[in-house]
């Protein structure tokens, strides 16, 4: 009896389904849109850690390099806002001022910081690095300017990406970005 009622009603709905008249499903379904809010001023973080031991007799000691990255979530839409007056908002973090950072730092150490980033430009485009794993990319898209769109760089950035011998950048920086973070196995 179970049987011959769940046949009957299959048999019912699809007679119905398919004597239906609706030809375009799109203008009869509609839903909202599934969307996924915050609570305004919502952050994330992303926190990794890499720990070297280091080989000291009667001692445990880590050599640690920490890395960590925040994130803004985005704030709950206002009910005013529409999808096509979201406005877009240049990134905080470019090229110039990654460069401008670099030089400070350099100068702080008491190295010639401009001259120095120009020799590591010109030693990245030379010895590419790109192939070694995520440090190697970043490397590559930090110290080759052609990676990206134009941003307006000074005309000496750019002349020594296109360099192919960094020997006068030698006798103005006395030490090599690249050098002192990556090596050679032989």
């Amino acid at each position: 009896m179970r049987s011959c009622t769940l046949l009957a009603l299959s048999w019912q709905f699809t007679h119905c389904a398919a004597g239906s008249k609706v030809k375009d499903i799109g203008a009869t379904v509609t839903r909202q849109i599934r969307s996924l809010g915050f609570p305004e001023g919502s952050g994330m973080g992303i926190f990794f850690a890499i720990g070297i031991p280091l080989d000291i007799p009667d001692r445990s000691v880590t050599f640690s390099f920490y890395f960590e990255a925040n994130y803004l979530l985005p704030d709950p839409p206002s009910v005013a806002e529409t999808e096509s007056e979201q406005t877009f908002h240049r990134r905080s973090i470019n090229r110039s001022l990654a460069y401008q950072l670099i030089e400070s730092k350099l100068d702080g150490a008491g190295y010639p910081g401009r001259s120095c980033l120009l020799r590591s430009i010109c030693e990245a485009t030379v010895n590419p690095v790109g192939n070694n794993g995520l440090l190697g990319d970043i490397i590559h898209i930090l110290f080759t300017p052609s990676t990206s769109a134009a941003e307006n760089l000074p005309p000496e950035i750019i002349d020594a990406e296109n360099m192919n011998d960094c020997v006068n950048f030698h006798k103005r920086c006395p030490i090599s970005l690249l050098d002192l973070i990556s090596g050679t196995q032989q």
